[in-house]
């Protein structure tokens, strides 16, 4: 089992699970680009990535980044497979709910997305073979990015927010920091599904979510949600990613309860989000009073527009 010490920053976590030769290459990057690492890439056969800012980037084996693709160390697919063997504890079977989703949360926060051949049984997906690249996404906790948003929220009666953006807009991280702005005063029931908010260790979040934050590690998001409100008579429920059928079905039968909903989701811009029929299910029917759109690239984790649903529609 790889061992994870708590006080090591985000990026160190990720270390001990990468193959020696990729481990010596990224450790050896500047403190000051570590410290901005966003995503740590292994294709097989192709150059080792992270990046930073929004930006892709190529490693050297010296730690040097360059945007030359030759320039980069070159990852085999026996260094994929060890790593990938190391991210699954050494037990691929104990992790095949997850490698149906794509993705494995390590300790700490960090997902590890995962790409390779399906398998399927049955007519179902059942597991993956041939793995060819695994993408660390390594999360961030900046305090008072969302600062804006939790004025807005508190401003006017506890308003519901929808929070969208592109993949890698920074929604989890704005989340994490309303976790923890509206957890000092309010009960907040936090549906964590895949673990990556509050990246809890033993019981224990590895990331300020708030002193009055309730945590729902790896429920799906429908059963957390009412769980939460059973049992935790919560001012808010925050979840990340909705986007099923089953989410916006539990969402809506919250709504009117009490409780008010926070939550982010994927879209390209405002117009696409209004336009998703599961989002759109949800606006309509009034859970959402707010909705924040996030910038990506340079601009990522910054808010781009908040709107009042009534101006969207």
């Amino acid at each position: 089992m790889i061992e994870i010490q708590q006080e090591k920053t985000p990026e160190e976590q990720c270390f001990p699970y990468l193959a020696p030769r990729i481990r010596a290459a990224v450790q050896a990057i500047c403190p000051g680009d570590q410290s901005r690492l966003q995503e740590i890439r292994m294709r097989a056969g192709r150059p080792l990535a992270v990046s930073l800012g929004g930006r892709e980037h190529y490693v050297m084996i010296s730690g040097s980044l360059t945007d030359y693709p030759r320039q980069g160390v070159q990852v085999t697919r026996g260094e994929v497979e060890e790593t990938f063997r190391a991210v699954c504890e050494y037990s691929v079977y104990r992790y095949a709910r997850e490698l149906k989703e794509g993705y494995i949360t390590l300790r700490g926060g960090t997902r590890v997305g995962i790409a390779g051949t399906a398998v399927y049984e049955n007519g179902a997906l059942s597991r993956m073979r041939d793995v060819s690249s695994l993408n660390f996404r390594i999360p961030r906790q900046m305090k008072n990015c969302a600062v804006q948003l939790a004025e807005q929220t508190l401003a006017h009666s506890r308003a519901g927010l929808l929070i969208a953006g592109a993949a890698g807009a920074g929604k989890t991280t704005i989340l994490r920091d309303l976790c923890r702005i509206l957890g000092g005063s309010a009960r907040v029931s936090l549906i964590d599904t895949r673990g990556e908010i509050a990246g809890i260790l033993h019981g224990i979040p590895q990331y300020d979510v708030g002193f009055h934050t309730d945590i729902f590690d790896g429920f799906p998001r429908s059963e957390g949600a009412y769980t939460a409100l059973r049992v935790m008579t919560p001012d808010y429920i925050i979840c990340d990613e909705i986007g099923t059928p089953e989410d916006a079905e539990a969402l809506l039968q919250l709504h009117g309860c009490g409780v008010h909903i926070i939550a982010s989701a994927h879209a390209g811009s405002m117009e696409d989000a209004v336009q998703r029929p599961v989002l759109r299910a949800l606006i309509e029917a009034g859970v959402f009073d707010y909705i924040a759109m996030l910038g990506s690239g340079s601009d990522q984790g910054k808010i781009q527009k908040i709107r009042r649903v009534k101006e969207s529609c």
